[in-house]
């Protein structure tokens, strides 16, 4: 048996610069960091000539070519793994619209599993740039590829984006930054969950048209991104913190789906209560609703948002990795 253990991230600024059809015109840029929650991949060879694949459902097929769960097919096409083989996926979260990269790390855990299973080595770029070609490419999801990188390399980075490839540049804070950032995020489940490739197909469209404000709005929140390592850099959270405020409007301006009322209402609320800023995780729709509030407003900030679940959790710096590992090729 083959364990993968792949993190989830939190995305701060320049989220939608990811995407082909702005970084081949102008350098995206995104801000992120992964988290303590994570999603497992076990894979095993198998006696039966089968393929078995266990997520929110249940698969058992003699040819991938019946297999529904296209990440899975696609991912065992490209290692040319026909059967005998039964796959197990297991999350820390719900794994389906949540706006915390689930859907690509899960990608990026298979891949590095079905990578060690087959004795392949693979660099980091290139595990995360093969779950962008399995997601992008063979899968043809309108997505970008920070949720892939992030879950490949983990930790506090700045990435870039452009038509020659990404650059992952670890973020280098303080500790006690770190923490007091961590500490200071509070975030809370709308109870609403979407896809992220129906959001984005309109914020897609309008990029490949040439759409002069969304491609604005995007330069926007990759001039965030950069200021956003600046403000980390110096330790200055509290502006860090308001300066999400206004990424979150920018990125309402993206798309007609990215808010609703319930977002709008929650966001207020929370603002109301002392939080200085924050955004919908991800492509926006639902998810989670994070924000930035100093300790001292922190329980008021919760009272108002008492109806919802919190998410807590920590930052990690620990990328995707094989972390049970019996058997090989």
């Amino acid at each position: 048996m083959i364990i993968t253990k792949t993190p989830l991230r939190v995305s701060f600024f320049g989220g939608g610069s990811d995407i082909e059809a702005y970084y081949n015109q102008h350098e995206g840029a995104v801000l992120s960091v992964t988290i303590d929650r994570y999603v497992r991949i076990a894979m095993q060879r198998v006696a039966s000539p089968h393929i078995k694949a266990m997520y929110s459902e249940v698969e058992q097929v003699t040819s991938i070519d019946h297999l529904k769960h296209d990440r899975i097919r696609e991912s065992l096409r490209y290692f040319n793994l026909k059967d005998h083989i039964e796959i197990a996926s297991f999350a820390d979260i719900p794994t389906k619209g949540t706006g915390l990269g689930s859907s690509s790390t899960f990608t990026v855990g298979l891949l590095q599993a079905l990578a060690a299973y087959q004795n392949t080595g693979m660099s980091r770029y290139e595990l995360a740039e093969l779950a962008s070609s399995i997601e992008i490419g063979a899968c043809g999801e309108k997505i970008g590829k920070q949720d892939q990188y992030a879950a490949t390399f983990g930790g506090l980075n700045f990435m870039t984006f452009n038509s020659d490839g990404v650059e992952v540049t670890p973020l280098h804070v303080s500790n006690n930054v770190k923490r007091e950032l961590s500490h200071n995020l509070l975030c809370f489940f709308t109870g609403q969950t979407r896809s992220a490739s129906t959001i984005l197909d309109e914020q897609v469209s309008k990029l490949e048209t040439g759409d002069k404000n969304t491609t604005f709005f995007t330069k926007e929140l990759v001039d965030l991104a950069h200021t956003g390592k600046r403000l980390l850099q110096n330790g200055r959270l509290n502006e860090f913190g308001e300066m999400l405020d206004h990424g979150w409007s920018l990125k309402k301006s993206m798309s007609s789906g990215i808010t609703n009322p319930l977002i709008e209402q929650m966001y207020a609320d929370a603002k109301n209560a002392g939080a200085l800023g924050g955004k919908i995780l991800g492509a926006g729709g639902g998810g989670y609703l994070l924000v930035y509030v100093p300790p001292k407003y922190q329980a008021k900030v919760f009272d108002k948002l008492k109806a919802f679940s919190p998410f807590v959790f920590d930052f990690t710096d620990e990328g995707s990795r094989v972390v049970f590992n019996d058997e090989s090729a």
